[in-house]
């Protein structure tokens, strides 16, 4: 496929690079506010910028901006915005699965089995049994985070079948399953005033922000080759 990484691609990455350190390293701990959100949002606003310039997949491109709406939904302090946020990233799994499936059938990949059956197992056994230790909390919110937890398993499970150049997305959706397994723990499980949230909210963060990386990495790589 052709995609040129011009001056403009390495910019605009350069600049969503930026906004997420900026945001992990000091805006993470700062009052809710424009500005903070608006850093957060930059992370995936940029990226998508740049797989634009340089001719991404439209599906990917997609659902790194669906990702930057969920970033900007969930920047603030309001439980009203939770669910266009859970539904922005919902898009963005979907797309993610589409991508990845796409890449495996077109693909003729012929690796060996047994290895993605065991990753494919534990990413499933993981999250029924974190769903089920979440179900008691989750109250009316449960019609929205049961279809986003089985769509990021299913985004994780799809991972595992990638060729093997496409291994930094490999990685990235079990980063992806890590940082929102702790978000939603932290979200539905601990007190406000937790001392754990300290610990919590850079896990979900770095996990996160690192997930998107590798698994844009993974697909421009996989793209290259097909």
């Amino acid at each position: 496929m052709g995609m040129e990484f011009g001056p403009a691609f390495w910019g605009l990455a350069a600049l969503g690079t930026a906004a997420a350190i900026a945001y992990g390293t000091y805006f993470l701990n700062r009052p809710h506010g424009w500005l903070r959100a608006s850093v957060k949002t930059l992370f995936m606003a940029a990226f998508a910028g740049a797989l634009q310039v340089a001719g991404a997949p439209a599906p990917l491109i997609l659902a790194v901006i669906a990702s930057a709406f969920g970033d900007f939904f969930l920047a603030f302090d309001k439980k009203w915005l939770l669910p266009f946020g859970i539904l922005s990233f919902l898009i963005a799994q979907l797309l993610y699965v589409l991508i990845f499936g796409a890449v495996w059938f077109f693909s003729g990949d012929n690796a060996p089995l047994l290895p993605r059956y065991i990753a494919m197992a534990l990413v499933i056994a993981t999250a029924i049994g974190f769903l089920i230790w979440m179900a008691p909390k989750l109250g009316w919110m449960a019609l929205g985070v049961v279809p986003y937890a089985l769509a990021i398993t299913l985004m994780g499970v799809a991972a595992m079948w990638l060729p093997w150049p496409g291994w930094p997305a490999m990685i990235g959706a079990l980063s992806f399953l890590v940082s929102d397994f702790v978000l939603a723990a932290e979200l539905f499980r601990l007190p406000p005033d937790s001392p754990a949230r300290r610990v919590t909210a850079p896990v979900v963060w770095w996990t996160y922000a690192a997930a998107q990386i590798l698994i844009i990495w993974g697909v421009l790589r996989l793209a290259q080759t097909m």
